[in-house]
């Protein structure tokens, strides 16, 4: 379905509203949870525009960065949603920040390291696909059978502890939580309640701005210890040091061995189960490499979920050439986005349509259900084929893929963090092999 775009509220504003006006039967009015509130606050804190973003990125100073990032009100940069989307790539983010500070110190070094994590995530989604949402290991720790169900108040944030309302309710407002904030959660959530890490996962991804299936489902894997060698746990001072009160006297108001003989039978430090031998590698290609070739005469830019931005080379390269930015609405129908997350993603995409007119190309906005509707927009438009970006998840190569039975598609790679080929068991492992390239290409910028 193309969506008209006319007369929306500003960026910072849900347009949901504006949108099902125009469009009430369809993909976006089965999408929308008409129940719940407009996202509003979401949009407040972190606005729906490439402007926004580039603001944002523009006054990102990472002076203190390695000291304060764990605390909730550490000095983040808060971009997380926009890479999600693709406004920016971790590497292109990582190089401008590295650009303006100007010398590798320990802030750049960490920073370098928490983008290394985005891409290790990622790099394990591409090799695991849907098994990212199965259990890839035995816990670590003697496990009785799961709670059934969501902790009871979870979804209002009134479980009755105050340090986890307060998680909670800030995810429920701004569809954001700090990385410590989601550790705490899901360890709660999985050591302490006892409930099943899938659900926590699920809870948390419709919930993000900046839910991403690899990254996230994988760190509640590594927190749970099924693709890890211990369970994370965190105790009430934990809390205390970085931020965040309210949880005074609970179950995990202890210390660590206290917490290691209530909740692990002496496993904390794992020991119980032990690590398989088969786990993922970084996969070499793309899933479909025979879409990396020459694009037809006079193609379509084709722009999809994973890269929402001006900056997108297949735009560089086909500067006259029309526009087509598309949303799979089949993919969102089974992800359930909150309200928040699918005002966010259409707004952003919304706002990529309105600032290519700007530029004046032709662009155009696709909420998609199936590849016929691009392909009969391209031949309206007298295209023979498409070009598109790279995406780093495989869902997106499925639907080119498809597409290129109506007509050729050829993909445009943005530049990766990194290229090697490594063992994905742990971070450190992956790391290893790609510290090295990243840092060499970062010594070059200030050469």
């Amino acid at each position: 379905m193309q969506l008209d775009l006319a007369t929306l509220p500003a960026p910072k504003l849900d347009p949901l509203e504006s949108l099902l006006a125009r469009h009430p039967t369809g993909p976006l009015a089965n999408l929308v949870e008409h129940d719940a509130p407009p996202a509003d606050a979401a949009l407040e804190a972190f606005p729906a525009s490439l402007a926004h973003a580039e603001t944002k990125r523009a006054h990102f100073d990472l002076r203190g960065y390695a000291r304060t990032r764990n605390h909730l009100e550490g000095g983040v940069s808060r971009l997380s949603p926009y890479v999600t989307w693709g406004v920016y790539t971790p590497r292109e983010l990582l190089d401008d920040v590295a650009s303006r500070h100007g010398r590798h110190d320990k802030d750049l070094a960490k920073f370098t390291s928490e983008i290394g994590w985005k891409a290790y995530f990622r790099e394990g989604f591409r090799a695991l696909g849907a098994r990212v949402y199965r259990s890839l290991e035995p816990y670590k720790y003697p496990r009785a059978e799961d709670e059934p169900g969501l902790p009871p108040g979870i979804e209002t944030a009134e479980t009755g502890l105050d340090c986890i309302d307060t998680l909670v309710a800030t995810l429920l407002d701004t569809g954001y939580l700090h990385n410590h904030g989601r550790m705490w959660l899901a360890a709660w959530w999985v050591h302490y309640a006892r409930h099943a890490w899938q659900d926590g996962e699920a809870f948390l991804y419709r919930h993000l701005l900046d839910g991403e299936p690899g990254p996230n489902a994988l760190s509640w894997q590594w927190v749970a210890s099924t693709y890890a060698g211990k369970p994370y746990a965190f105790n009430v001072e934990n809390m205390h040091r970085f931020g965040l009160n309210g949880c005074d006297g609970t179950s995990f108001d202890a210390t660590y061995d206290e917490l290691d003989a209530r909740f692990f039978a002496g496993h904390r430090e794992g020991g119980y189960a032990r690590r398989g031998h088969d786990h993922p590698s970084t996969v070499p290609g793309p899933p479909r490499p025979d879409l990396l070739r020459p694009p037809t005469t006079a193609p379509m830019v084709v722009l999809h979920a994973e890269r929402l931005s001006t900056r997108a080379h297949v735009l560089l390269e086909h500067p006259d050439a029309p526009v087509a930015v598309y949303l799979d609405a089949r993919r969102l129908e089974r992800e359930r986005p909150s309200r928040k997350r699918l005002a966010f993603a259409v707004r952003l995409a919304a706002d990529l349509v309105t600032h290519l007119r700007d530029e004046g190309r032709a662009a155009d906005l696709f909420l998609l259900e199936d590849e016929a509707e691009l392909a009969h927009h391209a031949r309206a438009l007298t295209r023979d084929g498409f070009v598109a970006p790279d995406s780093w998840h495989p869902g997106t190569w499925n639907t080119l893929g498809r597409l290129d039975t109506h007509a050729p598609v050829a993909v445009t790679p943005d530049a990766p963090l990194a290229e090697v080929q490594a063992d994905l068991r742990s971070f450190s492992s992956y790391w290893r092999k790609a510290e090295g390239q990243v840092t060499r290409r970062l010594g070059s910028l200030f050469s």
